[in-house]
C-alpha cells in the first residue's frame, strides 16, 4: 500500500497525497521535503506528524493537482510564476491568462472545477468562466466573484461534458473535477 503524506497548512486545512505522486517531480520543493524527513531543520512537522505548510488552501490545493495531473490551475501570470519559483515546479501546463480573449481555437485544455471555498455551496472553475467558450450561454448564474451559484462542481463538470469535455479526474471528497477537453 503506498504511503500517504499528510501537510497542515497554518490555517488548520489538511491535505493529503501519495508519496509516489510527489516523487513523479523528484526536484520540487514538496518531494525534497519529505525526502529529508528525517531532518527536522529542514521543515516542521504538528502533534499528528503532518508537515506544516504556510500557505493559501486554494494555491496549495493548486499545487497538489499539479503533481497528481501536471497542470497548474493558477490563472494570475505573476501568481503562477512565484508559486512555480517557490514550490520549483517544472513549467508542464499552466492556465492561460485571465487577461486573454479566447477564440474557440483556443479554449483551455483542462478546467478545473471546485466549491469556491470549503463551506461553499458555488462552484468555480479555474481557469475564468469567461475563458471558457463551452461555457458561455449557459444558464448558470455567476455570482460578483465569478463563481456559480448554488451549483455543484458535479453540475458544470456535466454541462461541459455535454459540449466537448470529458472527465479525467474526481476527488469524491471535495468534488473537485478536472475536465479534458476533447480534440
Amino acid at each position: 500500500m503506498s504511503d500517504i503524506i499528510t501537510f497542515k497548512l497554518t490555517n488548520g486545512e489538511v491535505f493529503g497525497i501519495y508519496r509516489q505522486t510527489l516523487e513523479r517531480y523528484p526536484n520540487s520543493f514538496l518531494a525534497k521535503l519529505i525526502t529529508n524527513e528525517i531532518n527536522s531543520s529542514f521543515h516542521s512537522r504538528d502533534t499528528d506528524n503532518a508537515f506544516m505548510i504556510d500557505e493559501d488552501p486554494m494555491i496549495f490545493s493548486a499545487i497538489l493537482t499539479f503533481y497528481r495531473c501536471g497542470i497548474l490551475t493558477i490563472v494570475h501570470d505573476d501568481l503562477r510564476q512565484a508559486i512555480i519559483d517557490k514550490y520549483m515546479l517544472p513549467q508542464i501546463y499552466s492556465a492561460p491568462s485571465p487577461t486573454k480573449n479566447l477564440s474557440c481555437n483556443d479554449e483551455p485544455k483542462y478546467v478545473h472545477i471546485s466549491f469556491e471555498h470549503a463551506s461553499s455551496v458555488s462552484a468555480q472553475t479555474k481557469p475564468h468562466p469567461l475563458q471558457i467558450p463551452a461555457l458561455r450561454g449557459c444558464s448558470f448564474t455567476l455570482t460578483h466573484t465569478n463563481s456559480y451559484r448554488s451549483k455543484d462542481p458535479i453540475e458544470i463538470a456535466n454541462y461541459l461534458a455535454c459540449n466537448g469535455y470529458a472527465m479525467e479526474q474526481m476527488d469524491v471528497n471535495t468534488r473537485a473535477i478536472l475536465m479534458k477537453r476533447i480534440n
